[in-house]
């Protein structure tokens, strides 16, 4: 165990689907975690039917969430004393998804300051193409995080 009782707790849902989260949005996403370290995380999501545009693949405003919340849980990570929010969100949509296709999605903290983290996204296809790439700031608000970690 290490003295990071959140990565301790989040690593105990590592293969498996996220049911427990902070984020209703997170929720409905309906992620499957595959790892979690300290400022990384990485979840498979599963592009469904109520995702898509009408061209029947993955709609950018749902893409842009997958990274927002995969960032979110990278930067949770660190456990931090304060709750955080985007402050911005730079996306490259390089390919499209299809209904039914699986995605990765990895990101990782660059650089935390006393206010600001930097992070970076990657999302990648089944065959292991990269789709999409973005970057975010997010910054450290003054409001307490009190997340109950279960023993």
């Amino acid at each position: 165990m290490t003295k990071n009782p959140i990565l301790d707790y989040l690593k105990t849902g590592i293969n498996k689907p996220i049911t427990k989260s902070m984020s209703p949005s997170a929720l409905w996403l309906k992620g499957f975690l595959i790892n979690v370290e300290e400022g990384l995380a990485e979840i498979e999501y599963t592009v469904r039917k109520e995702m898509t545009n009408p061209l029947g693949t993955m709609q950018g405003g749902i893409m842009a969430a997958l990274v927002d919340d995969t960032m979110g849980m990278a930067f949770f990570t660190l456990s931090q004393e304060n709750m955080f929010t985007t402050t911005n969100l730079n996306i490259n949509y390089l390919y499209g998804v299809k209904e039914g296709e699986k995605v990765v999605v990895k990101a990782e903290v660059v650089r935390i300051g006393k206010k600001i983290a930097n992070i970076e996204c990657k999302v990648m296809n089944e065959k292991g193409d990269v789709i999409c790439t973005a970057t975010s700031n997010l910054v450290v608000t003054s409001i307490k995080l009190n997340v109950p970690i279960p023993n």
